[in-house]
């Protein structure tokens, strides 16, 4: 039963990418992958900013990178890339290999990667080294310091804080959260963030709430625009912005459009969202019918 689970996982993943990249575009990526794979050599390729990247042959992340090129999030990467600030510090929130660390640290003054998977930290120092302002920090992050265990899934991009599975092993990790992140670093000074923590995300913002306050970084999150979100960001005066696919069959056969989300959406599928302070809200309002 498990593995017809997981088989008809990889199928509607593999077949959601067939309709997002194009039938021809799709197979001759896929084939270009399949080479790196069958090998066993890690990949090389370079990202839309000019920044070479090394992608593992077994990493399933690597390949939806190749697959989709500068598409991986229906290409809210590349408006976060327009926001970043030479000046400013970024800080990714799992980091896994390093593709948005790669992405911000020739426009940001430090980079961190949070990255807490010890699978993934020698792929994650690889691609990083060739930068002097990246540093690489080995924990999570949540709503409170401590520590946690980490569900360690067969796909590391799957792991999870918060969502366990009896079948997966676990290993315990140090936890940190944003709001200590600006004792731990006095002179931090945040223009953009990045999580994708599987279901920890709204853990995370909750415990970087006075980071959010002082710095107003643009956030691009993994996390889904609740009701309960919205309200919280309302709060601290942050507007919720995001490409969206309709939920119908033509869905994944049309282009995403970005919107902003007052509301928690019922007909729309969502990937990566934007948290949008006030100072950038004017700008986003002119993204909108793009």
């Amino acid at each position: 039963m498990l593995k017809g689970t997981i088989d008809l996982h990889k199928f509607n993943y593999f077949l959601g990418l067939v309709r997002e990249i194009g039938g021809w575009d799709f197979l001759y990526r896929y084939l270009v992958r399949a080479f790196y794979k069958i090998t066993k050599l890690n990949q090389k390729m370079v990202l839309f900013n000019n920044v070479e990247m090394t992608l593992p042959y077994d990493s399933r992340f690597g390949t939806e990178i190749f697959l989709k090129g500068s598409k991986l999030d229906w290409g809210s990467e590349i408006i976060l890339h327009r926001f970043l600030d030479i000046n400013k510090d970024f800080i990714d929130v799992g980091a896994n290999i390093g593709y948005y660390s790669l992405l911000a640290a020739p426009s940001s003054n430090q980079v961190y990667a949070f990255e807490p998977d010890p699978r993934m930290v020698e792929h994650l120092k690889r691609n990083l080294s060739q930068f002097h302002n990246c540093h690489i920090l080995e924990e999570a992050l949540f709503s409170e310091p401590g520590t946690m265990d980490l569900n360690l899934n067969s796909m590391p991009e799957l792991n999870s804080l918060v969502r366990h599975s009896p079948q997966e092993k676990k290993v315990t990790v140090k936890v940190n959260t944003l709001d200590k992140l600006m004792s731990d670093y006095p002179l931090l000074s945040v223009s953009c963030i990045k999580t994708d923590a599987e279901g920890a995300d709204f853990d995370i913002l909750m415990g970087g709430k006075n980071l959010l306050i002082r710095d107003q970084p643009l956030v691009l999150s993994e996390i889904y625009p609740t009701t309960k979100l919205l309200e919280f960001i309302k709060s601290i005066e942050f507007t919720c912005f995001a490409f969206v696919k309709s939920k119908d069959e033509n869905g994944d056969n049309c282009l995403p459009k970005f919107m902003k989300i007052e509301t928690k959406p019922t007909n729309f599928r969502i990937k990566m969202i934007f948290l949008v302070p006030n100072r950038l809200l004017s700008r986003f309002e002119e993204l909108k019918d793009v």
